[in-house]
């Protein structure tokens, strides 16, 4: 082959022997391409993500409200329990009292009770509700219970821890014409014929919710 045939091979794409064939359908991807690929599969990823801990936050919120909503509902069942099972005895006993926590008021509440939630199932109890603060400075709702019934019914018996949940606790009661904030039944002879009890539940994160209800008591209507 002449000098000038091997030139007009190569300019028309011949395979001379300093010629690479072209392979179709290997060229590759460009720079641009990766960069734009990159990117959306970051876009992608961050929507998971960002929906995955939504979620998750969402049912931690839920559960955080479920554990408020048991924890009011419980504690109002019991106390309400332990009011309607009050009976007109002889020894007619309901105290109320006011204490104080950093400088807030707080309900205290004593008084006999039949309740077979009571230490002595087959007689009577005494029972007391109130507020205290432990050695860690957290709120604590407690449940006093004694099978003993005393003169003194503040006195004695076994504090049980109820929850550390509840923030407020207030009572009020209604004499048959007013509602008034305390009650001594060894002054006034007699019991009040319905109790409004108010406790407040609040978790760690600052979620809180108020319980209200009016229990009667019915021996004494």
């Amino acid at each position: 082959m002449s000098l000038n045939t091997e030139r007009r091979s190569h300019a028309m794409g011949g395979t001379g022997p300093n010629t690479k064939p072209v392979t179709p359908g290997c060229s590759g991807f460009t720079l641009l391409e990766i960069i734009i690929a990159t990117g959306l599969a970051s876009l992608l990823l961050l929507a998971v993500y960002t929906t995955y801990f939504s979620i998750n936050r969402s049912i931690d919120a839920a559960s955080e409200e479920q554990e408020i909503l048991e924890t009011g509902r419980i504690l109002m069942e019991l106390i309400k329990q332990d009011i309607r099972s009050i009976k007109a005895t002889g020894n007619i006993v309901f105290i109320s009292k006011i204490d104080f926590i950093e400088d807030e008021p707080v309900h205290r509440i004593d008084f006999i009770t039949m309740s077979s939630m009571g230490s002595n199932i087959f007689g009577a109890s005494e029972v007391g509700y109130f507020l205290i603060k432990n050695e860690e400075g957290e709120r604590v709702f407690v449940r006093r219970e004694s099978k003993d019934v005393r003169d003194d019914p503040t006195e004695g018996g076994t504090n049980f821890e109820l929850s550390k949940l509840v923030t407020k606790f207030k009572l009020n009661f209604f004499n048959g014409e007013d509602w008034v904030d305390d009650w001594n039944s060894k002054a006034s002879g007699k019991l009040p014929k319905q109790v409004r009890v108010t406790i407040n539940v609040s978790d760690a994160k600052g979620n809180s919710k108020e319980f209200t209800t009016d229990e009667a008591i019915p021996c004494a209507l």
